[in-house]
């Protein structure tokens, strides 16, 4: 009589550069769990996936070549439980750092959810109008200089910056209709005027106890960028020249905290 060997998906990993917003493409990599080797299996786009017979919460460490190392808690009742997949933002290493060095910001904020960025001077195209027929939503975008090309990603948070630059609304499209239109997931609730800027979305990392870290390319001598963080149900935008403010920061020093939900927006100075 044969011996059946059933196993489930534990969890489904997305490897994810927190400088570019894109897919992990380094195939040295060590996953850890409890000291011991994991052998997940690649699926591509970055995702890594782990089989198992249990589920139960656990911590897995992942050591990949050219990125900090991180400790990644897999929580199941934050997970789907059909499908649990987790982002994991990696940032790179300062040694290792493919096309130069990295800028750092760090810091403590008790009860910091999140906190991510955008290089607010370099937008990857421009916006310019929403419109829905049939049910379809589409967002029609416009390359930065004349004659170019609008050059974004499927399936990835990008970053609507209001005209004055200081507040972002965030979206994701799910396919191209033209060279200049696409499907967007969701309906964008706040209004945007033509040329308002498209930019791409750097992660950070936050917690535990508050504390934080983000890194950006150091690649000028100033470097313009909007940080957007969440503490609670609070969330804050804050305007930053990174290379100025590098290394430990008050993260709530010259931010604005926002009310959306309305449709307007609505700052208030901390």
């Amino acid at each position: 009589m044969s011996a059946v060997i059933k196993a489930r998906l534990l969890v489904a990993l997305r490897l994810i550069d927190t400088t570019t917003g894109r897919d992990v493409e380094e195939m040295d990599i060590k996953f850890a769990r409890d000291g011991e080797a994991l052998q997940p299996m690649y699926k591509g786009d970055g995702f890594w996936v782990l089989l198992g017979d249990e589920r139960e919460d656990f911590t897995v460490h992942i050591a990949a070549r050219g990125f900090d190392e991180a400790d990644v808690p897999i929580l199941y009742e934050t997970l789907d439980p059909n499908l649990p997949t987790r982002d994991v933002f990696l940032m790179p290493s300062e040694k290792n750092r493919k096309g130069g060095t990295v800028v750092t910001i760090h810091g403590t904020l008790p009860g910091l959810d999140s906190i991510e960025t955008v290089a607010s001077g370099r937008p990857i195209c421009l916006y310019h109008s929403v419109m829905e027929k049939r049910g379809v939503i589409s967002i029609s975008l416009l390359p930065v200089q004349p004659g170019g090309r609008v050059n974004i990603a499927e399936n990835m948070r990008h970053a609507l910056l209001s005209e004055d630059g200081m507040r972002y609304d965030v979206f994701e499209i799910t396919a191209g209709q033209t060279q200049t239109q696409f499907v967007l997931k969701d309906r964008i609730e706040t209004e945007h005027k033509v040329n308002d800027r498209v930019c791409r979305i750097i992660y950070g990392r936050a917690g535990p106890d508050g504390r934080f870290e983000l890194k950006v390319r150091g690649d000028g001598s100033t470097l313009p960028y909007l940080l957007h963080f969440t503490v609670g149900e609070d969330e804050y935008f804050r305007p930053i020249d990174m290379a100025v403010e590098n290394g430990e920061i008050d993260l709530l020093k010259d931010a604005q905290k926002v009310y959306p939900m309305t449709g307007k927006e609505t700052t208030e100075d901390e």
